[in-house]
């Protein structure tokens, strides 16, 4: 038999009823008590049968959405900044999308960083109520330990591979190739790697696999100098670059694998008086709006981000709802957009 709320109280030495207070974030329990209750619900692994609380109508309608910290040491790129992706557009989008489809469903979302332990998302699904989670990004300790939690998870951009978890995403592998295979095309054969960090499961990993895949294909070894790794933002890209061109002189094309970095990119080929494309080509990833009025524009692999965090959403309110699916994961479509940013050597 499993864990009961009775077990609970008799561990935190409490009355059933401070229990379902807890719980269900409800009375007036002084913090003490609560934090004696919640070390009693890990220790014990109990948790709270949803279907019966639906049941009587007490689902909370609140969507918890987890999304990739600056401050994050362990899984996320290291940075200086310690707040939310805001300044890339991409975690702007998906958010709005989230936030938008939730609203129009009679769902509201909490914003929960990764940094933050698993045990402490536990508690924050349990004291909030939350009758679902959404994780953007790849964060495999974290997944691991959140994978039997008693609420539907819908990740999006993470190539785990674990049933308990719904996916949303793309073929990152294939926008990789596809943007690497188009500067080889054109002539180019000394193209550099421009990236987050290379983690497990994580989308960069997989973009890393696609410009593999291609130079492969054309019998170009992989250069260890035509590869770095750098914070997914302006800055990463700016630093990034001069990197490149330090170690490697005869670089004629970059790939960029976010566009947030190829705006950081721009900036110091500028200041270097190197032309795009002219002297250097670049391809990028996401095919966010600006990119189009870049000088020159940019060519980017174009992904449907606001698309990502709808689909995402829907799927989660439905298995709230208690629909299920066999198909785990969902897979959209991505292009390639040719604009000016490459130049052909042929």
């Amino acid at each position: 038999m499993g864990v009961t709320i009775k077990d609970v109280a008799k561990e935190a030495g409490v009355s059933i009823a401070t229990v379902s207070y807890v719980i269900n974030n409800k009375g007036n329990v002084t913090v003490e008590t609560k934090e004696k209750v919640l070390k009693a619900v890990e220790s014990l692994g109990y948790q709270p049968n949803l279907s019966a609380r639906n049941l009587v109508g007490q689902k909370s309608n609140l969507i918890g959405v987890l999304i990739p910290d600056w401050g994050n040491n362990d899984e996320a790129v290291k940075s200086t900044k310690d707040n939310f992706n805001f300044d890339n557009p991409f975690y702007g989008n998906i958010l709005n999308s989230i936030e938008s489809t939730s609203t129009k469903a009679g769902y509201s979302i909490l914003l929960i960083a990764s940094t933050i332990t698993a045990d402490k998302i536990k508690s924050i699904i349990l004291q909030r109520d939350l009758d679902g989670l959404i994780i953007i990004g790849a964060l495999p300790k974290l997944l691991n330990s959140l994978a039997k939690v008693k609420v539907p998870v819908v990740l999006i951009d993470s190539y785990t591979d674990n049933d308990n978890f719904y996916k949303i995403g793309i073929d990152d592998e294939y926008g990789g190739y596809i943007a690497t295979k188009h500067l080889l095309d054109l002539g180019h054969k000394e193209i550099a790697l421009i990236s987050g960090e290379l983690i497990e499961d994580g989308v960069d990993m997989e973009r890393f696999k696609g410009y593999q895949k291609a130079l492969f294909e054309r019998d170009i070894p992989i250069k260890e100098e035509n590869i770095c790794n750098v914070g997914v933002s302006m800055e990463g890209g700016y630093q990034g670059v001069e990197e490149l061109l330090n170690q490697n002189h005869d670089i004629t094309g970059i790939f960029s694998t976010a566009d947030i970095m190829s705006i950081g990119i721009y900036k110091k080929l500028n200041e270097l008086k190197l032309n795009i494309p002219e002297d250097i080509s670049v391809v990028s990833f996401d095919n966010f709006p600006y990119t189009e009025f870049l000088h020159p524009s940019l060519s980017t692999i174009s992904q449907p981000v606001f698309l990502k965090g709808r689909r995402a959403t829907e799927l989660l309110i439905s298995l709230i709802a208690g629909k299920r699916t066999d198909d785990h994961s969902l897979t959209l479509s991505i292009e390639l957009i040719e604009r000016d940013s490459v130049k052909n050597l042929k």
